[in-house]
């Protein structure tokens, strides 16, 4: 047997096809890290069409009050793109969104819709006089200025108010404390934006005792969002970048499953069938071996490759990764929000993990293309058909998520993937975690019956 699978494995090895796959998925890893490197997110910012906005105004009636406003919210958004032109680097764009728009709009209304020239020109020099700080980046200030709010509405206010300004008074006198700015590229400064920005809702839901179900959903997504924010600030981690190794590796089996597919079904498909279109399979069953053992040592390979080209692929991403995007995001933590609490995994620990519980997935479709293999002693038949049925199950897994059919808990597809024990999810399909190995287990006994029965009574005669 052993000597058997040793023959196999430097079959395998010796393959041109091998090395075809392996070159073109050390291309397509290099292409997926150098996508990752690049900042993509930069290019979501919404254009605002300035001159759509200018013609709109001067097509308005203002002496229509509803007209009126819509005038003076134009002026005010083009007043701030105007300002953001000027003054464009990250700190000043936010201290422009987030610190002049109300002075601006109150310009406006005080000129438009009070008409009151002193008003105006007040409103006028207290925004000359923040742009100035602006101008300097002097984010401190409206910081302080912040704080010195916060603190006046903390003794003014009592019950869940007062409890929502203690919260926002404990992320500014942090940003203060460590010094962050305003800065969308500081990661600290996203995660307190974050919090800041959805604090106010989450403790109105958090303590509201007659919550719609889509209200529910909202406080259910926060709660998660809020668990994952609030250890980037502290643990000082950068867990939420997307644009590191770190990233890559947890969702290996995205970027590159189909290459996993392609290697599985590329040996398993053709480790029986190319012995009979070379003609090698006489020779093959003239040596001292049984016919079971003689395919239960090709078996045994496929399952043993199935495992490795994992890990051979793995050690292939970490190191062009590693040279693309740098090794340090491996030291940082996977963190997952589980049954209302956050667990942490070391990376590799989390990518392996995700990886073992895909395994079934191609252990199903590694014995379905040697079933086929054996069965057809084709490999083109063996290598199509093994990709149509991956495809098929696919399709019949989402139309699964969205229609309950009863035919579909006979598929396979709705057990072979436990990812979700890994991720702290619920099955998508609402099956345990017994009945889908028992379900795999009797489709691999099914197909391995099908393949040691044919090959055990198949006539080499004419080859």
């Amino acid at each position: 047997m052993i000597r058997l699978m040793y023959n196999e494995i430097v079959k395998l090895i010796n393959k041109k096809s091998f090395y075809i796959v392996t070159f073109i998925f050390i291309l397509f890893c290099v292409l997926t890290n150098v996508v990752y490197h690049t900042p993509f997110d930069n290019y979501e910012t919404e254009i605002v069409d300035i001159k759509a906005l200018e013609e709109e105004n001067a097509s308005l009636n203002l002496n229509s009050s509803e007209e009126l406003l819509i005038y003076v919210e134009n002026l005010t958004t083009i007043e701030i793109e105007r300002l953001k032109d000027e003054y464009s680097s990250n700190i000043q764009e936010y201290l422009i969104d987030h610190f002049l728009t109300s002075y601006i709009y109150q310009m406006y209304e005080d000129e438009y819709i009070l008409k009151n020239q002193e008003l105006y020109m007040a409103s006028l020099s207290e925004l000359k006089n923040r742009i100035s700080y602006v101008q300097d980046g002097n984010w401190k200030y409206f910081l302080e200025e912040r704080i010195s709010y916060l603190e006046s509405r903390i003794n003014e206010t009592d019950g869940i108010e007062k409890i929502r300004y203690e919260r926002l008074l404990e992320l500014a006198n942090y940003r203060q404390e460590k010094n962050i700015p305003y800065d969308d590229n500081n990661y600290l400064h996203n995660s307190l934006d974050f919090l800041e920005e959805n604090m106010v809702e989450y403790i109105n839901l958090l303590n509201d005792d007659n919550l719609t179900n889509e209200e529910e959903n909202r406080l259910e997504f926060l709660e998660e969002e809020m668990a994952i924010h609030e250890y980037v600030i502290e643990n000082e981690q950068d867990i939420l970048n997307s644009h590191t190794l770190r990233a890559v590796l947890t969702n290996f089996s995205g970027e590159f499953g189909l290459f996993i597919l392609i290697y599985v079904i590329m040996v398993a498909g053709s480790i029986v069938s190319e012995e009979y279109q070379r003609g090698t399979i006489k020779n093959l069953l003239t040596k001292p071996f049984k016919r079971r053992t003689i395919l239960s040592s090709k078996l045994l390979v496929v399952i043993l490759f199935i495992p490795l080209i994992m890990l051979f692929m793995s050690l292939i991403e970490i190191l062009i990764g590693g040279v693309i995007l740098g090794f340090d995001s491996l030291f940082v933590p996977v963190v997952q929000y589980i049954n209302g609490g956050l667990e942490t995994y070391s990376v590799l620990g989390y990518l392996f993990s995700l990886l073992f519980a895909s395994l079934p997935i191609y252990f199903v479709v590694g014995i379905f293309a040697f079933m086929l293999s054996t069965v057809t002693a084709s490999t083109s038949a063996a290598i199509t058909i093994s990709f149509l049925f991956y495809l098929l199950l696919n399709v019949i897994s989402n139309l699964a998520v969205v229609y309950d059919f009863g035919v579909f808990k006979f598929f396979v597809s709705l057990y072979w993937d436990f990812s979700y024990l890994v991720t702290g999810s619920s099955s998508p399909f609402n099956v345990s975690i017994s009945n889908s190995v028992l379900v795999i287990l009797l489709y691999v006994l099914v197909m391995l019956c099908i393949a040691y029965v044919t090959f055990s009574k198949k006539d080499v005669k004419n080859i």
